[in-house]
């Protein structure tokens, strides 16, 4: 999966949980600031983006993810580190 289809995978999950139109999702929005979700809704994202790329991430990793371009780094890197876990297994 590259990053335009990753971007457009977390932007679905943003609009399944807020209703905020895809369109209206700068890649580089503040969910807090410009888009102006809840703590909870943030949490909501952070589960079902771990779902979705089935990442494994520990309850702390998506604290401080703020965007779509820090939320696709977070998968990026985590999708890496599996990658190399499971060449070194």
């Amino acid at each position: 999966m590259d990053v335009v289809e990753m971007k457009s995978r977390i932007k679905e999950i943003i609009t399944n949980i807020t209703n905020i139109d895809p369109s209206e999702i700068g890649d580089s929005a503040s969910f807090t600031q410009d888009l102006d979700l809840d703590s909870l809704s943030l949490l909501e994202i952070g589960v079902d983006v771990d779902y979705e790329f089935k990442l494994g991430l520990p309850e702390e990793a998506m604290r401080g993810i703020d965007s779509v371009n820090e939320t696709v780094a977070l998968v990026e890197k985590r999708l890496a580190e599996k990658t190399a876990t499971a060449e070194v297994a």
